[in-house]
């Protein structure tokens, strides 16, 4: 019997299922070899399992009038439905962080979710450091330019005095002078705050 006579006696349903599980037993090589194709080697569970469904839906929608053969047909929804299911997948593989750090095909390190996990051990201390340096931020935004500059540059950079007085176009006791206003009112600033009661 043709597997085209059987595949329409598997819609009709008769012989109490014998026709389909035939289709199937002549069809097992091929949901074997794509559910054992190297890009699905870690999911080949699903994979099979994806090869079946596509069995089973090739013969429930298969159409002899089409004038394709049921082979070519089945092979084609297999080939599909496992692809897809390996482009799933992936997609989903792409956007996992993994837990330990792993190696790109470039040979750089990936960080893993452990790794970015916050590993202080007094969160409440980070959080406090952290709203610090954001209020310390806000009141340096404060001042005026040229204060910002002397008290930035050479307290937060490492820059000496007579390097900005050049760019300033001042003498290096300006420079020193407007780093001294410019942390006074910070102070005063920060003291509202109630971060440094003076």
């Amino acid at each position: 019997m043709s597997i085209e006579q059987l595949v329409i006696q598997a819609q009709a349903g008769n012989e109490d299922g014998k026709a389909f599980a035939e289709v199937c037993r002549r069809f097992t090589g091929l949901v074997k070899k794509y559910a054992n194709l190297p890009h699905v080697a870690g999911i080949k569970e699903e994979a099979t399992a994806e090869g079946w469904l596509a069995v089973a839906a090739a013969v429930r929608t298969y159409d002899p009038a089409a004038g394709v053969r049921f082979a070519g047909y089945v092979e084609s929804r297999v080939r599909y439905a496992v692809w897809n299911l390996f482009k799933r997948e992936r997609r989903r593989w792409q956007q996992e962080l993994f837990l330990t750090g792993s190696t790109e095909e470039e040979g750089k390190e990936r960080p893993g979710l452990l790794d970015t996990l916050a590993a202080a051990d007094n969160v409440d201390a980070e959080a406090e450091a952290n709203f610090t340096v954001t209020a310390v931020r806000e009141a340096l935004a404060l001042l005026p330019a040229k204060q910002q500059t002397a008290v930035a540059r050479t307290l937060l950079g490492e820059a000496r005095l007579a390097d900005i007085a050049a760019e300033l176009g001042v003498t290096p006791q300006a420079v020193y002078s407007l780093r001294q206003r410019g942390l006074a009112r910070l102070k005063k600033e920060l003291a509202k705050n109630l971060l440094f009661p003076i």
